[in-house]
């Protein structure tokens, strides 16, 4: 090749295009998730593409233009139809060469990237950037027409671009959204802890939307367009071209409809649209907190904004700042709805500049509200505009992530198999998987697994707080992360003070082993098949619900062969096939995860449990009894080691081998139906009448009521189940005991009998077994409890 034509590759723009898209798409391909063709490389890939379709419509023009610059005759002869239609094939021609080199190099990735879904990433790669690449070309062409000079036509072309930009980041900043959809810069779908990231009806009405603008502007522009490849207003004639004004008109007042009507079709959300879906409200001291009709929050409206208000009273006595009033709640029905609504599912989340905070329903008390609050009080010290722990300097900015979710976890810390958030940490690093604190001090907290890095930057936030005081980290805070500045030290040398007072920690071999499966967890960004996992597990979710079994089983045989390193995924198969009556392939399949190596003491345990409830559905109870011990004998947390006990009692009396089989029905299909919790509550009923178990039936009948809100209810059950006759059987183990003086606690409250709560209270913090995340809660209920004696007296 000779040294002209090398020279022409770096000085023919349409080329350089060719070369920048075909090596950026390969450097993506280096990167697990983004490598693959799907969702991210899509993403990613979208914003540049659009941008050179830009050029390569002004690029159209030009060339055009040039070619006919020795025979303006043979140009003028043409209709504006004609001009138009030769210019948008020269453009889509080299657009084409940009899309096809970017897909094949995806394509050729699957020598070296694991591609689960390759039907699923076609799809975004149309979606997203083929379909932002012909707005971007379009808007390219109009640049084209308007002006000569190439800067200026790019700039005019870039209009478009900007002003979506502009519009997108402005919505995400004063609107109830968390994801973000633009014409040409693509769909951020939500928070990176969703999953699920399906092609919605939302994206498909979007695309229809943009393409009905973008055919009017093509329609106008057929309508306009000069001679001279300029914009020509005069002696435009829309008698001469009916069908074009047609398509303008059939282009144009539907696409007009789908923009006004922007928020009612999912492009972006308002507080006045979520209104529609959580139509409730109650408004209090400092919130506003909007929930659904017939919901469990509507039922328990009062316990709800009296938890709010005593989040509020415990984070502005720690941090001695507040936030503006009124903050808004929105506290949603199901996952599915907060999803559709806002963008993110599973996820809660409070962007502090905005004064909100989305909530999925929970149990009271709500576990992840006062933690979303905590991030809202974080906009006193954050910086001004967003409230984050990010700055600007000469160096660039800044965005501090570990203190960001440091800071809501370390002023609202929560247990976790009844360890603290000292202890979780204490076994992350125990476990060797503890993620150093300089990677994730900021966007590298992305890259790891979002359990080790909240519970890392948790404890070593809140450890600053206790031993240096809570002026000094909010500096910090304010500083996105200037050590040196605040504490007068490097984050290194902190880092060690911090690693030797956890390791100093006492810790249990069982809580070692009860937190693994937790941690053992990898980042999204490390599971090739994360996305297609989660769409299979809808997709056999729905299934399950429509009936269709075998159809079920076979979408979570898929699912165990993408991630067959998931031990969870084969333990929903056993699940599954015991369920649709095949207890052989169930019992097959659960000795074939048994016989993994690495399994944790969790998966171990629930493999257990489920062979030796096979065994007692077959009314095998030496069998069930066997596997039953095997389980107790494993690193588990209290929830887990009380359900086995149970079931245990169960298979050493054939009298109750029945009943708690009824009660936990592990081979019912459809286990959330409202006629289950009836029939469970009848099985602990006939439990309770049983010779001598009337405490365990106690426990399990107050267990049913307080899942329905009824806490007046439960107290009878819950002290009969604490407080036996002489002839009965008491509650044998510590666990059981406590599980059962927890519920009394709640059940109290609920009934607004403080004093007697308190008392329930005391004999829990009195139990010697007592682990330090049953202290941290207790400390956290006799704090409620002062508080709910004067807001609900």
């Amino acid at each position: 090749m000779s040294i002209h034509a090398v020279r022409r590759h770096f000085t023919t723009p349409a080329l350089r295009r060719r070369w920048f898209v075909l090596l950026f798409t390969l450097g993506l391909t280096t990167q697990p998730l983004f490598g693959a063709l799907g969702y991210e490389g899509a993403l990613v890939l979208t914003p540049v593409i659009s941008l050179f379709a830009l050029a390569v419509g002004v690029d159209a023009v030009r060339d055009t233009r040039q070619a006919h610059a020795s025979d303006p005759h043979a140009m003028s002869l043409q209709t504006s139809g004609e001009r138009l239609r030769l210019l948008f094939l020269r453009g889509l021609g080299d657009l084409c060469s940009l899309l096809t080199l970017s897909l094949g190099a995806f394509i050729l990735a699957n020598f070296w990237q694991i591609n689960c879904d390759l039907p699923g990433g076609l799809l975004w790669f149309l979606v997203l950037p083929t379909a932002s690449g012909l707005l971007g070309l379009v808007a390219g062409l109009w640049g084209g027409v308007l002006a000569h000079r190439r800067g200026v036509q790019l700039a005019l072309a870039s209009v478009p671009l900007v002003f979506s930009l502009v519009l997108g980041l402005w919505r995400i900043y004063v609107d109830p959204v968390v994801y973000a959809i633009d014409p040409f810069w693509g769909y951020f779908a939500g928070p990176l802890y969703d999953e699920a990231i399906p092609i919605t009806a939302r994206l498909w009405w979007f695309r229809a939307y943009n393409f009905l603008v973008a055919g009017a502007a093509l329609a106008l522009l057929s309508l306009t367009l000069g001679p001279g490849l300029k914009v020509q207003l005069r002696g435009v004639s829309l008698r001469r071209s009916p069908f074009t004004v047609a398509a303008l008109l059939a282009c144009l007042m539907p696409g007009a409809l789908l923009g006004v009507f922007a928020a009612e079709n999912g492009f972006h959300a308002t507080e006045a649209s979520l209104a529609n879906a959580l139509p409730r409200t109650r408004v209090t001291d400092h919130f506003v907190i909007h929930y659904a009709a017939n919901s469990a929050a509507a039922r328990d409206i009062d316990l709800l904004a009296a938890e709010h208000e005593f989040a509020w009273r415990r984070l502005a006595a720690q941090i001695g700042r507040e936030p503006r009033v009124p903050v808004h709640s929105f506290v949603f029905p199901t996952p599915e709805l907060k999803r559709a609504w806002i963008g993110a599912g599973n996820t809660e989340v409070a962007p502090p500049w905005r004064g909100h905070i989305y909530l999925n329903e929970q149990a009271f008390p709500h576990r992840v509200l006062h933690h979303e609050l905590a991030h809202v009080f974080s906009y006193t010290v954050g910086e001004p505009l967003f409230g984050t722990s990010s700055a600007v300097s000469w160096r660039g900015l800044r965005v501090n992530l570990a203190l960001i979710e440091g800071f809501a976890t370390a002023f609202a810390p929560r247990s976790e198999s009844g360890l603290d958030l000292h202890d979780q940490a204490a076994i992350l690093d125990r476990l060797e998987l503890r993620p150093v604190l300089g990677d994730i001090m900021g966007f590298g907290f992305w890259g790891k697994s979002s359990r080790r890095a909240y519970t890392a930057a948790g404890s070593f936030c809140r450890w600053l707080i206790d031993t240096r005081g809570v002026e000094p980290f909010l500096r910090l805070y304010g500083t996105a992360g200037d050590f040196d500045l605040s504490y007068g030290t490097s984050l290194d040398a902190l880092e060690v003070e911090w690693l030797a007072f956890l390791r100093a920690r006492p810790l249990r071999a069982r809580d070692v082993e009860a937190l693994r499966q937790r941690f053992k967890q990898r980042p999204i960004f490390q599971r090739p098949c994360a996305h297609r996992a989660a769409d299979l597990l809808a997709e056999a979710n729905l299934a399950h619900h429509r009936g269709l079994e075998v159809e079920r089983i076979d979408t979570l045989r898929d699912l165990c062969s993408i991630e067959p390193e998931q031990p969870e995924h084969r333990l929903l198969l056993a699940q599954a096939e015991a369920q649709a009556g095949m207890q052989d392939a169930a019992a097959a399949t659960l000795a074939e995860l048994s016989r993994q190596n690495d399994l944790s003491d969790t998966i171990a345990a629930l493999v257990d449990e489920r062979l030796g409830d096979l065994a007692l559905a077959r009314f095998d109870l030496p069998v069930a009894l066997t596997y039953y011990d095997r389980a107790l004998t494993r690193g588990l947390g209290d929830n887990q080691i009380r359900q086995l006990q149970i079931k245990r009692m169960g298979a050493a009396d054939p009298a109750l081998a029945p009943r708690v089989l009824a009660y936990f029905d592990p081979f019912e299909p459809n286990p959330e139906h409202p006629s289950e919790a009836v029939l469970r509550l009848y099985a602990a009923e006939q439990i309770a009448a049983l010779p001598r178990y009337a405490p365990l039936g106690g426990y399990l009948l107050g267990r049913q009521l307080l899942n329905v809100q009824q806490g007046a209810a439960a107290i009878e059950p819950l002290q009969r189940a604490l407080h036996p006759e002489e002839d009965e059987h008491a509650l044998s183990t510590a666990e059981l005991r406590r599980g059962a003086r927890l519920m009394l606690l709640e059940a109290q409250a609920r009934a607004r009998n403080y004093d007697a709560a308190a008392r329930v209270l005391a004999e829990l913090q009195e139990d010697p077994d007592a682990d330090s995340g049953l202290r941290l809660d207790a400390a956290l209920w006799t704090e409620r409890l002062e508080f709910l004696r004067t807001h609900l007296p």
